[in-house]
């Protein structure tokens, strides 16, 4: 039942505002609702959304028709039957990207579910120092860094959460409970299906102890005479809400299967999707160094150029990298990786080196427990839930999924199951415990929450002040802001968010020629733009089509892509193998970081007498031209 508590205030000192309160108060999801719009607002007035990684953004431009070939349904990393919905919008309003809005609204939706899932329980100081502290440490990866897994996450724990407690809490609006966590879970599943293992694992763990509570709840209430009665309505109802939960996570695995089937029959895409599987067993494992591979890559007629072009996402030549041999090459490093001792040694020496359990993603959730610790009986549930995050990291470095939108997703479920779940014991020694101040009984561990979510938010204002100290800097200062930053990522980096990247472009200059140049097209390499070229444009707008038939990337998610290949044929480059066109006069190399190995390429595959020449650079960015000799009588003939 919801209860509203005071501080504890003379009914004459009620004023205006005191009264308001009280009234949004007993109105748990309202307050819910204003506590997460003002956090919200903040972060839209003083920082600028972004989106955390590239893949956010390839993806809506594939959706927007950036290759030039039409509107495209088939996410990249979601479920087509989303896709197209998304493409149904853009076509109603050309210029929104529906995509952008679609993750920040599931964002703010499941942020909203947690705190009123919270605020049903009880509002009081404490709750709401405690909401703060959520919003406060999660609100800059929902509302700031934008990314697809964590959004899918945050709306699946949150619908999975609703629906346990419309099964299990409450006797009123069941089936809305119910229906609204189910529709939130499936939209979440199709952003990313593969975050159903992360919140389903928390999910489980939630279940269980609503299913031990309901049967140590009906053991005190019932005489022994009626014992073995209870247990078997116990048991009947327990199997019920069972079969309700296999059903809705039946679905969400039902839709991502239904949405394959739909996405295999599309023969424009068939070489694309089988050849993901592929891509993903290079690209998303743990990498073992050359010289442990060197014997087997050597057998292979492979050499160390071969291993920096596979291994920094460059396979683009098919005819040079076939699927049977990249299928070789990912064997070699799943065995090497599997026989270097990697379960102990590997992945202590991560979380050393990441820290990952001292992200402030964990500080928040270790605050919350240590919350039930004082104020809660449930001191078993927090336990079990703070291990269970421990655990899964472990797992996901085990498995070679160390990236930060991953780990935050799973410090999020663990924080929301503890915010969702928590109730307040009047009984405790610390909820009786009282300090005065200013005249007034201030409940001491409400007091000191105050102060915590006080300090958490004036050291906001630094990230403030970092912010326009970027705006104001010289370009080099502020590219290698930049370099130090955003473009890293897999990592935590706790500047990202101040960085502005909306009011100061990166890239503008370049970005204008290679937009802007009729008669060339510009080849960007993977490491060199992939996570910094996307920053020129507002997230919030869609791509423009046609864009990717101007520049593009070698590597990449969108290897293979019909839509990239026929950029590459529209440019007069052959889709097969790429990097064999890196020769025609109208093709040019944008490459900060590997354009020694290209050409090493080259000479290897392709022409032993090829050269290179730098021709320009432009906003710290160098444009090479890769060329025959005979074919051109100075390097000079060959700029831009």
């Amino acid at each position: 039942m919801q209860e509203v508590e005071s501080l504890k205030l003379d009914k004459t000192a009620e004023g205006p505002i005191f009264k308001v309160f009280k009234k949004i108060a007993s109105k748990p999801l309202l307050l819910a609702f204003l506590f997460n719009l003002t956090a919200f607002l903040l972060c839209i007035l003083f920082f600028d959304i972004k989106y955390e990684v590239s893949d956010d953004y390839i993806t809506d431009a594939v959706l927007s028709g950036a290759f030039g070939t039409g509107y495209d349904p088939k996410l990249l990393f979601g479920n087509v039957i989303l896709g197209y919905i998304l493409v149904f919008l853009y076509k109603l309003i050309p210029t929104v990207s529906f995509y952008f809005f679609l993750l920040i609204g599931l964002d703010f939706i499941s942020a909203t579910i947690i705190l009123y899932l919270l605020f049903k329980e009880k509002v009081n100081a404490i709750t709401v120092c405690m909401a703060s502290i959520f919003l406060i440490f999660y609100s800059d990866d929902l509302y700031i860094l934008i990314q697809f897994t964590k959004a899918a996450t945050a709306a699946g724990i949150a619908g999975g959460l609703l629906i346990l407690y419309g099964l299990w809490e409450t006797e009123k609006h069941k089936i809305i409970y119910v229906v609204s966590g189910s529709l939130l879970m499936i939209i979440g599943s199709m952003v990313r299906t593969s975050t159903i293992y992360i919140f389903s694992a928390f999910l489980v763990l939630v279940f269980l102890f609503h299913a031990i509570s309901r049967f140590q709840k009906t053991n005190n209430d019932t005489d022994n005479s009626n014992a073995k009665k209870q247990s078997n309505q116990i048991l009947t109802g327990i199997g019920i809400r069972f079969g309700v939960c296999v059903v809705i996570i039946g679905t969400l695995f039902g839709l991502n299967y239904l949405g394959g089937w739909i996405s295999s029959r599309d023969e424009t895409h068939k070489d694309f999707n089988s050849f993901q599987s592929i891509r993903g067993s290079i690209t998303d494992k743990t990498r073992p160094s050359f010289d442990l591979v060197e014997d087997e890559y050597r057998e292979l007629g492979l050499d160390a150029v071969d291993y920096i072009m596979i291994n920094s996402w460059n396979f683009v030549d098919s005819e040079v990298y076939s699927d049977e041999l990249l299928q070789k090459v990912a064997a070699i490093h799943q065995n090497i990786v599997s026989d270097s001792g990697m379960p102990f040694s590997y992945v202590i020496e991560t979380l050393l080196q990441r820290r990952q359990l001292i992200y402030p993603a964990a500080l928040a959730l270790y605050i919350f427990a240590g919350m039930y610790l004082a104020l809660s009986k449930k001191r078993i549930y927090s336990f079990a839930i703070v291990l269970s995050s421990i655990a899964l990291i472990i797992g996901f470095i085990y498995y070679g999924r160390t990236m930060y939108r991953v780990e935050w997703s799973v410090f999020y479920c663990a924080a929301s199951c503890l915010l969702s779940g928590f109730s307040y014991n009047e009984n405790s020694k610390f909820a009786s415990l009282n300090k005065k101040i200013l005249g007034k009984n201030i409940n001491t561990m409400a007091f000191y929450m105050a102060i915590l979510a006080a300090l958490l938010l004036v050291s906001r204002i630094s990230r403030i002040v970092e912010k326009y100290s970027l705006l104001n800097c010289s370009d080099q200062m502020y590219r290698l802001s930049f370099a130090t930053s955003l473009e890293f990522s897999g990592e935590y980096v706790a500047s990202k968010v101040s960085f502005p990247s909306v009011t100061r472009k990166l890239t503008p200059n370049l970005v204008d020629q290679m937009e802007n140049d009729p008669d060339n097209y510009y080849i960007v390499d993977f490491a060199t733009g992939i996570q910094d070229f996307y920053f020129n444009y507002e997230p919030w707008i869609r791509p423009e089509q046609g864009l990717f038939e101007k520049y593009s990337y070698y590597g990449g998610c969108t290897m293979r892509h019909p839509g990239e290949r026929s950029a590459l044929i529209a440019n007069g480059a052959d889709p097969d193998n790429p990097f064999k066109s890196l020769v025609n006069d109208n093709i040019y190399l944008v490459d900060n970081w590997g354009y020694e190995y290209k050409l090493a390429y080259y000479r290897k595959y392709f022409c032993p007498d090829a050269e290179i020449a730098l021709v320009n650079e432009i906003d710290g960015y160098m444009i090479w031209k890769i060329y025959i000799p005979e074919n051109a009588e100075n390097s000079s003939d060959l700029a831009v």
